[in-house]
């Protein structure tokens, strides 16, 4: 799995780092996820589109909303839902 570090945003003491992924076991070739992490826990989300602009378009919006681990997933399927 390749890792690539998008933003970061504070939450209280915490700090949520926002990834853009690809190359996740079970994902097809040139297929983006998403990993969240803060405070020990992380959300890996793995191919979501194979467009790289679009789910870093998703990162954005997460970060802006300071989206935690515990949410991704439901964010995630909220913003498939609406493509």
């Amino acid at each position: 799995m390749r890792k690539f570090f998008f933003d970061s945003a504070a939450l209280g003491e915490n700090t949520v780092q926002y990834s853009l992924v690809s190359g996740t076991p079970g994902a097809d070739k040139g297929e983006y996820g998403i990993l969240v992490e803060s405070g020990g826990e992380q959300a890996l989300i793995p191919a979501l589109s194979v467009s790289r602009f679009r789910v870093s378009e998703l990162l954005g919006m997460m970060c802006r909303g300071v989206v935690t681990p515990v949410t991704a997933g439901d964010v995630a399927e909220d913003w498939l839902a609406a493509i």
